[in-house]
């Protein structure tokens, strides 16, 4: 694995003459929620995997944040690993960021796996509810509501060290990060936008994806032409996590036909 030193975090892995793949990690979260699918994914891509601002070793970006400028920030990342032209994965955040690149710079991203996400994800309600939570006490206050998301309370029970691990990357987010990236969701509605994608595109949604759920993945399969739509039944929001093995076949599959 190699380290990028740019404004963003990020890691590579896998051949670095083979076709960038770059993955976006959820809110809250950082590069190593990929880790259980670097193994197979390195194998056939060389994978960028980043931290957005605020997360894992990013440093928090000044002033407000939006989902365009983020998406700005990731192409300089693709930039500075020297890639004309790459794939993107995003999850949640992530996926919404991945949806905005894809359409603004179709000359660029030649295949999207948008898993787990919408093009318009909760309401102004709820991401304003989130940053009075944290303004007032930090990512703790918010964390249980999180988790209680990202898993299904079986999975929490049968695997904690996953669940410990993933609350611990939580609370070691930036708040004001977490903030600003929060007020980019709640301002942030791609649903005019997606339509201008035109990159094979595989949409996956969770059956139990509270966060976004399978009906929204529906309706943006529907409105982005020639895409694929797999819902992973039973499945919460961090379907990669919760099903490390399917989600990574699903998507090794789809990489495939693309090589």
């Amino acid at each position: 694995m190699t380290d990028g030193a740019g404004a963003l975090a990020w890691t590579e892995a896998g051949d670095p003459t083979s076709p960038p793949l770059l993955m976006i990690h959820a809110l809250g979260a950082d590069r190593r929620m990929w880790e259980p699918q670097i193994p197979e994914l390195s194998r056939v891509r060389r994978v960028l995997l980043v931290d957005l601002p605020g997360h894992g070793t990013s440093i928090a970006s000044p002033g407000p944040l939006t989902v365009s400028r983020l998406g700005d920030e990731l192409i300089g990342v693709v930039d500075e690993a020297g890639a004309d032209s790459f794939e993107l994965c995003g999850m949640s955040l992530g996926g919404l960021i991945s949806l905005w690149m894809a359409a603004r710079v179709p000359d660029r991203v030649t295949a999207l796996v948008a898993s787990n996400t919408a093009a318009r994800i909760g309401s102004e309600e709820l991401w304003q509810a989130r940053i009075d939570a944290v303004k007032e006490g930090g990512l703790e206050a918010i964390s249980e509501q999180a988790l209680g998301r990202f898993f299904t309370a079986a999975f929490a029970v049968h695997h904690p060290e996953v669940y410990r691990s993933t609350k611990e990357t939580l609370l070691g987010t930036n708040p004001a990060a977490y903030i600003a990236c929060c007020a980019a969701l709640r301002d942030a509605d791609l649903r005019e936008l997606v339509e201008a994608i035109q990159c094979p595109t595989l949409v996956i949604g969770g059956g139990e994806d509270i966060s976004t759920p399978p009906e929204q993945a529906e309706w943006l399969s529907e409105h982005i032409a020639g895409s694929r739509l797999v819902i992973l039944e039973g499945a919460p929001h961090f379907a990669n996590l919760e099903r490390p093995e399917e989600w990574t076949s699903i998507v090794a599959e789809f990489l495939a036909e693309r090589s």
